[in-house]
């Protein structure tokens, strides 16, 4: 059953800035992830699923109930967290995270201090200057700590040191085991990965595809730079190897979908002086597979 329904949504700011068009379904239970670049609209569709702003056609729907018109009602059963946040000074934030929790009608102490622990958050000290990180993981604490049964997180990874991130990533598998509706946006394909079951890829506003995280995955691309003894050397390689070669004198660049076995195979024969790969940024890689009129 669609929990989370996106219905011919559009919402425009300027003539590539916002959504168009978008038709999304999200299961209850499901965790989403919103794949793209910077400005791809991302946070445009969690701030319509939030009530903040009312689309320009279509419907956005949560439960079968319209978030713009329904909002008030909608706020008891999510869990958001906002890419940025102003927060008020001259209170510390530990007194905020329990004001929040106040507000939505109080939060037991032990799973505000799971939480801090877990993201090794000090929540003392005025929010003001608190450092960025730690400004970070006291929105996750508030946007965790009610158990709500949907969550709204808007690039949740972002600020986070590697360790923060490998435990706010436990968390939301715990979430996920505990059947939560999950969406969250990102750039970066391995956070969505991790912690999703689906994707959507959006680019300037506009859907380009929906697909399990496992198709996603063999769809990517590792871009190598090998630099081979001698231009023949690499011409020969280039034969070899076929189609989608770049030549520059003794040094080849070749994309290669998923294992890189076949490559290391086909260079065994060769005389290799350097050899450089890894993955390609999130939206080359997508734009090799689906296109740059969508991309």
């Amino acid at each position: 059953m669609a929990e989370i329904v996106f219905d011919s949504v559009s919402k425009v700011y300027e003539e590539d800035a916002g959504l168009f068009d978008l038709s999304l379904r999200i299961e209850r239970g499901e965790s989403f992830g919103l794949l793209g670049p910077s400005g791809a609209g991302k946070s445009t569709a969690l701030s319509l699923l939030m009530g903040f702003i009312r689309p320009d056609e279509g419907e956005a729907a949560i439960g079968g109930l319209p978030c713009f018109e329904k909002r008030h009602k909608l706020m008891s059963r999510i869990g958001y967290l906002p890419k940025d946040a102003d927060l008020p000074a001259r209170i510390s934030g530990e007194g905020f995270i329990r004001l929040m929790a106040r507000a939505r009608g109080g939060v037991g102490s032990s799973r505000i201090q799971e939480l801090t622990e877990r993201l090794d958050l000090n929540p003392l000290g005025d929010l003001a200057y608190m450092a960025p990180e730690n400004r970070r993981k006291v929105l996750l604490v508030i946007a965790l700590m009610h158990g709500a049964d949907i969550l709204l997180l808007d690039d949740p990874f972002a600020g986070l040191d590697p360790t923060a991130q490998h435990a706010l990533a436990e968390i939301l598998s715990e979430e996920r085991e505990k059947g939560k509706t999950i969406v969250l946006s990102s750039h970066v394909f391995e956070q969505v990965q991790r912690c999703c079951d689906r994707a959507a890829i959006i680019r300037r506003g506009r859907l380009v595809t929906v697909q399990p995280t496992q198709a996603l995955a063999l769809t990517r691309q590792k871009v190598y730079h090998i630099t081979f003894d001698g231009v023949h050397q690499a011409s020969a390689f280039a034969q070899e190897w076929g189609a989608g070669v770049e030549l520059i004198g003794n040094r080849a660049i070749v994309a290669v979908p998923s294992s890189p076995q076949a490559l290391i195979r086909t260079l065994a024969g060769y005389a290799v002086l350097d050899l450089v790969g890894g993955r390609e940024e999130l939206e080359d890689s997508f734009l090799r597979a689906f296109g740059g009129d969508l991309l």
